[in-house]
Formats: C-alpha cells, sequence, structure tokens
C-alpha cells in the first residue's frame, strides 16, 4: 500500500484525507492519506524519506520553510515561493505547488470569466501568492493588499501587478469584480461597509469567517475555500498518480467531518511503521509524551473548540 500525508500546524481541521481517500477508493487505488503535525520544516522531509511516503501535501507555516529542505522545486512553485506538494522518487523530494490552479479553476468552475477582470487580493501569505500567480496567468488584471505593507509591495513587484494599500481598499471596493482573501477567518477590513452585490469572493477558509458572512449578506457570490481546497487536490493527485480524479467524489467528501468519538492519534518518531500511516487520523510528531498530549490538546482545541 502507497502511503501519503498532509504537513501542517495546526492539521487535525484539514479535509485533505476525505478527499485523496475517497478517491483511492473509488479508482481502487491500494493508498492511505492521513495528518501529521511535524516539529519543523525539517521534520517534514525526514518523515517523508524515513517512512517511504510516496507524496506529501504541506500547509501553514510550512510552505516556504519547506523548500530548501527538498532535492529539486518546480519552475512555478520557485516563483510562488512556496510549495504545497511534494513526491518522493526513492529519497528524492520533489516540490509543486498546485494552490495557483485551485484558486483559479475555483473560480472558474464557478463561472467566472477571469481575462480583464480585475481581481483583489488580500495577504501575502504563501496562499495569496499563489493566487497572485495563478490569476495573472489567466490574464486577470491583479491588485493585492495587505497590513503588513513591504510584503505586498514585494509580490507586487516580482509579479508586475499592483499594490493598494490596506487602508484604501474599503473606499475603492466597487471598483473590483473578483475579492480572493487568504486572510485569517476573523480578518475583515471591510467591517462596516457596504458590499456592492455585484462582487465574487473568493475565501481561503473552509468555514464561514467573517468576511464570507459579510459578503453573503449582501448577495455577493461567495465561493468557500473548499473549492480551492478540491481543486488544489485534483492538480495534486494527478501528480501522485498520473490519473485524473472525480470532482464530483471530491465534492461530497469534503463536507464529511471527523469526529471526536471516532479520533485515532498517535505519536510519530522517525523510525519505519507503514501501521501508522495506515490506520490513523493524526500523528503527531514529539519528544515526548508530555509535548505530545499539549500537541493534541492544542490540535483538538482548535478543530472541536474543546
Amino acid at each position: 500500500m502507497e502511503t501519503y500525508a498532509v504537513f501542517g500546524n495546526p492539521i487535525l481541521h484539514s479535509k485533505s484525507p476525505q478527499l485523496f481517500n475517497s478517491v483511492f477508493r473509488e479508482m481502487g487505488i491500494d493508498a492511505k492519506y492521513t495528518r501529521v503535525r511535524p516539529s519543523s520544516a525539517n521534520d517534514i522531509a525526514n518523515i517523508i524519506v524515513n517512512n517511504n511516503l510516496k507524496g506529501a501535501n504541506v500547509t501553514t507555516p510550512f510552505k516556504e520553510d519547506v523548500i530548501k529542505h527538498l532535492n529539486h522545486v518546480s519552475n512555478e512553485a520557485t516563483e510562488i515561493h512556496g510549495v504545497n506538494t511534494i513526491t518522493n522518487q526513492n529519497g528524492i523530494l520533489t516540490g509543486y505547488n498546485t494552490d495557483h490552479s485551485g484558486a483559479v479553476n475555483a473560480l472558474i468552475n464557478a463561472g467566472i470569466t477571469l481575462s480583464d477582470r480585475k481581481v483583489l487580493v488580500l495577504g501575502a501569505g504563501p496562499a495569496a501568492t499563489a493566487a497572485v500567480y495563478g490569476l495573472k496567468k489567466a490574464g486577470a488584471v491583479v491588485h493585492i493588499a495587505n497590513r503588513t505593507v513591504p510584503k505586498a509591495i514585494e509580490i507586487g513587484k516580482r509579479f508586475k501587478v499592483n499594490y493598494i494599500d490596506f487602508d484604501d481598499i474599503a473606499r475603492k471596493l466597487s471598483y473590483f469584480d473578483v475579492v480572493v482573501s487568504a486572510l485569517l477567518p476573523n480578518a475583515n477590513p471591510f467591517s462596516g461597509v457596504t458590499i456592492p452585490g455585484n462582487l465574487v469572493l473568493l475565501d481561503a477558509n473552509y468555514r464561514p469567517s467573517s468576511l464570507s458572512e459579510q459578503f453573503k449578506s449582501y448577495g455577493c457570490n461567495v465561493i468557500s475555500g473548499k473549492q480551492w481546497l478540491i481543486h488544489q487536490a485534483v492538480e495534486a493527485f494527478k501528480i501522485f498518480t498520473g490519473k485524473t480524479p472525480n470532482v464530483e467524489i471530491m465534492r461530497v467528501a469534503v463536507e464529511n467531518e471527523l469526529t471526536l468519538n471516532h479520533l485515532k492519534v498517535q505519536r510519530i518518531q522517525r523510525i519505519h511503521d507503514k501501521k501508522l500511516f495506515t490506520d490513523y487520523d493524526l500523528l503527531i510528531s514529539a519528544s515526548n509524551d508530555n509535548e505530545f498530549k499539549q500537541f493534541l490538546d492544542e490540535e483538538i482545541s482548535k478543530t472541536f473548540g474543546s
């Protein structure tokens, strides 16, 4: 059986296992996909190699730091400065980025034409950067805004897109056709602002955010981060297997929720044990049992709110 995992901190909330395991089953592929909370970006590379994972996905906060621990990085991941997909060929790790395809295809699948559309991207992390990259390639007129000004300016210069001062975006909102938000769930620069009803919002968050709820209240077309997740997973699946997954299977699977009562968790160490990657919902890299318990409590609190 081939094994795969998604790495992040926090990571228990990730729906990637539901997506990949559903299409593995449907396509008759003997493989299993789980979640891992690593201790560092270097830990990700070690876990993949030492446990012979066929592939992996990477999420916050490791997309940038993991690059220096890989043997090869694709051109688009190099330009974006972020990796979210890794393949393992006999210990040779290659990094890719499918986040840009996820953002673009989520919008296209919702019937949005991107060529010459004016798009505002909020945020300046790897997800926002990937969106800028993909939207620019798709022919959109892209603007970026972020609370931390130098980072947004750097991305604007790198991709030759416009930078807007974060304090001006509410005033200029009516100029845009589409807003892509890679902000945290509670961050809302438009609080108290009237939202034009013709706007489209793509929100990176899986769950309703302050921003998405406000846009919905004004009748806007709001596309959930679940769609972004699905479409980046489609491209990652192609990289892993060379096959195209059934998107409708993923659309059903993304609604499946983990339940705390049935959660199977184990501490991971750097010794190969394939059953860890086939039998558990969450693996935690920890130096001792106390650290393991601390990290598990954090994951449960962030995912289940308890």
